[in-house]
């Protein structure tokens, strides 16, 4: 229920812009959409929707401190530090500053007490304890065992199965089901007022019996650092090795996937996503799994280098705009565009050939690998890699454990965790299963230059030569640099990759170097400068003899073809000045090719005077478009549409002035005018306990003025006290017309 509190009014009321700042940036959720007043925003903090999302995020500490004083409070009462101290066994104040930072906790040390929404928030078994007596109506609380003396005494003569069945609930949980007859141990502890029967079949230890079996604290141990247990310690130079090699990795195989897709555009699926054939088949061209054949899609989906086109034959997956001046970057620059989209992606690759709640297959690029949680997990999981020391790597579980202690009621799965970390490490954020350098200055914050450059002081020095064997290998002892990579991707295969590369010069790869439009004698120019030694004689013969039997035919580009009826025709073509952009040359007495599309061609010649017909390959009238159309990033890739950060100061502001014209409508030196004016007038009443009236419309259309005490106003209803009838009522706000005040 949302009451706005008078403490938590007060509380936030007498805050600086500063604190009032810190506040929504730890719970963001109170300033979405802005609310109208500090009172209305502190009705919404006392929700449990957003009591809870705060308790989400509490670390083991802070949990432990909040949930004791729930306890110590008991609905209603206060506590102080001291009392609290002596219930958990710690100083609690680091806890209680950052509770308060949270709007959770209220209150002088010598009076605190848990902010609205708290208790409902932490839940009904704080600490794993169960209700009090009177809340379970115990008739006579004489003879129960609620302190430490009295239970030990008790406990002296209780039967061994009585004492392990107290020792199973002491800690919680405290409820314990029964099964078809009574065992003798609980039969013990009811009879001795030690259990309370709760139903036919449950039991409940009632929570002043627990804290005596408890020795009188309310918390075993707490721990107060998170566990960063022992991890193996990587070398340096190991990390940044591997760092480097699956940088260069999964930009290589960005570059496959749009290589490949560039020529055979996969079909989209009709609900979205890839065929799994599909996946398969990249998955044998990048020579990996089909799990990271997935990862590769979904990465290219990331950074906008794929999108959807759209053709007679339905809709397709092909490379974007973006992909066009990709392979142009450096790798560092690409690599740290990469790893800033993976941080920040609500995708989630690892779900990706699960099934749904329908029992559907889940694809890659499908619209349903979208998750709210996703972006904030992968930093969680990075960030508690990097709370151990430099190149150390923790296994799955001891960051689960770390995640777990830091917050506790917000664990991620096991295997969530362990994707993650995979994930991470296929991109080069993590070496060896520990953070790289690069990797740190992204989660500091560093900006894409940064990052950049925290990867390019990884790389070892470029090679520029090579060593050329006999047998028609090469090997690069290092990294190769920019002019050596495009010298061997144009005609070599690469063998393996590692510390040295190796490729293999073929018949085939030598032929792609023609192709490319080289020549015998400027390819082996630029082998033998990039040799450290004269090329082999059987490198040469390939060469030459691959060059022989390459001018025997010759392939020249043209984007469309004009037949004329003469020669005539055909010449003044070639004069006409403008059709000079063309690109016109004759391949035939009646016949010339042209570099422009068919479609540009046919609009040339009409404006030039010509009456052109379009054609197909065989002779047939056509009507042709300009082509495949460009890949557009399509709406699944996109997911629901995100949150813009509140605009702080502005949000303040907004309901500081909001909170001064409810208290003037609270005194009557304004007068309400909208809807909104009249909730900010019930919702200082009902922080303040005044009264006020309202009018009320009746089902009929008659009208009833009361004067009443707002006790909370939420979503559609408002709560209050009736004065004249001494009764508790609760009317819909639309039924409202009119508040003023009493």
């Amino acid at each position: 229920m949302a009451t706005s509190d008078p403490a938590l009014v007060e509380a936030l009321r007498a805050a600086d812009d500063a604190w009032l700042a810190a506040l929504l940036e730890r719970r963001p959720d109170l300033a979405r959409p802005v609310p109208s007043s500090l009172t209305a925003m502190a009705a919404r903090a006392g929700t449990r929707a957003s009591a809870s999302r705060a308790v989400a995020t509490l670390d083991v500490r802070d949990l432990t401190a909040l949930e004791a004083l729930v306890v110590m409070c008991g609905g209603g009462g206060t506590t102080t530090v001291s009392a609290l101290t002596t219930g958990l066994g710690v100083d609690p104040e680091g806890s209680l500053e950052r509770l308060r930072a949270l709007a959770l906790v209220l209150g002088a040390d010598d009076a605190l007490m848990p902010a609205p929404g708290a208790a409902e928030a932490v839940g009904p078994t704080p600490l794993g304890l169960g209700p009090r007596l009177r809340s379970l109506q115990v008739s006579s609380f004489e003879g129960w065992p609620t302190t430490v003396p009295a239970l030990r005494t008790l406990m002296g003569s209780a039967p061994e199965g009585a004492r392990k069945l107290l020792e199973a609930l002491t800690w919680g949980p405290p409820v314990g089901t029964l099964g078809t007859e009574m065992p003798p141990a609980a039969r013990w502890l009811l009879d001795h007022q030690v259990l309370h029967r709760a139903s036919a079949t449950e039991v409940v230890l009632p929570l002043e019996v627990a804290v005596a079996a408890r020795g009188g604290r309310l918390a075993r141990d707490v721990r107060q650092e998170p566990p960063l247990g022992d991890a193996a310690t990587r070398r340096a130079d190991v990390v940044a090795s591997e760092v480097v090699t699956a940088a260069d990795g999964i930009l290589r195989h960005l570059e496959m996937l749009l290589a490949g897709w560039a020529k055979e555009p996969p079909t989209t699926l009709r609900a979205g996503g890839m065929a799994a054939r599909d996946i398969k088949q990249l998955a044998t061209t990048l020579a990996a799994t089909t799990e990271h054949a997935v990862l590769v899609c979904e990465l290219a989906g990331m950074i906008d280098l794929v999108g959807h086109v759209h053709e007679d034959e339905g809709t397709r997956w092909a490379p974007a705009p973006a992909a066009e001046t990709w392979p142009e970057r450096t790798p560092e620059d690409r690599w740290a565009d990469l790893v800033t989209a993976w941080l920040g992606s609500a995708r989630v690759p690892w779900l990706a050939g699960t099934r749904n709640d329908r029992g559907a297959l889940r694809s890659a690029l499908a619209p349903d690998l979208h998750r709210s949680w996703a972006a904030p997990l992968r930093r969680r999981v990075l960030d508690a890699v990097a709370a151990w020391p430099e190149n150390t790597a923790p296994s799955a579980a001891q960051v689960r454990a770390y995640l777990q202690w830091q917050a506790p009621r917000s664990v991620p799965p096991a295997a969530t965790v362990v994707a993650v970390l995979a994930e991470a490490e296929t991109i080069g954020l993590l070496g060896a299963g520990a953070l790289g350098p690069a990797a740190r200055t992204l989660l500091e914050g560093g900006d894409h230059d940064a990052v950049a450059a925290a990867l390019r002081g990884l790389y070892p020095a470029a090679v520029e030569e090579m060593i050329v064997q006999g047998d028609l290998t090469g090997i690069v002892p290092g990294r190769p640099s920019a002019e050596l990579a495009r010298l061997l991707d144009s005609c070599a295969d690469v063998d393996s990759r590692g510390a040295a590369l190796t490729v293999r010069f073929t018949p085939t790869s030598i032929a792609r170097a023609f192709a490319a439009g080289g020549s015998a004698e400027g390819l082996l120019e630029r082998l033998q400068r990039a040799s450290l030694a004269p090329l082999p004689q059987p490198l040469e013969y390939l060469v030459r003899d691959i060059a022989r039997r390459h001018r025997r035919v010759r392939v020249q580009p043209a984007s469309a073809i004009i037949q004329a009826d003469d020669e005539a025709a055909v010449a003044a073509l070639l004069s006409d000045p403008r059709l000079a952009d063309l690109g016109l040359r004759a391949i035939g007495p009646t016949a010339l090719a042209a570099d422009a599309t068919p479609l540009t061609v046919h609009e040339a010649l009409h404006g030039a005077g010509a009456a052109p017909l379009l054609e197909s390959a065989e002779g047939r009238p056509l009507q042709l478009t300009s082509g495949r159309a460009r890949a557009a990033r399509p709406a699944e890739l996109e997911g629901p549409p995100r949150e813009g950060p509140v605009a702080v100061p502005e949000a303040i502001a907004t309901m500081r002035a909001g909170e001064r014209r409810a208290a003037a409508l609270l005194a009557g030196t304004e007068t309400s005018s909208t809807p909104s004016d009249e909730l900010d007038l019930l919702r200082a009443a009902a922080a303040q306990g005044t009264q006020v009236r309202i009018v009320v419309a009746g089902s009929g259309g008659m009208r009833q003025e009361r004067v009443v005490r707002p006790l909370s106003v939420e979503a559609g209803r408002i709560r209050a006290l009736d004065a004249a009838r001494e009764a508790e009522i609760t009317v819909a706000t639309h039924r409202i017309v009119g508040v003023r005040p009493a």
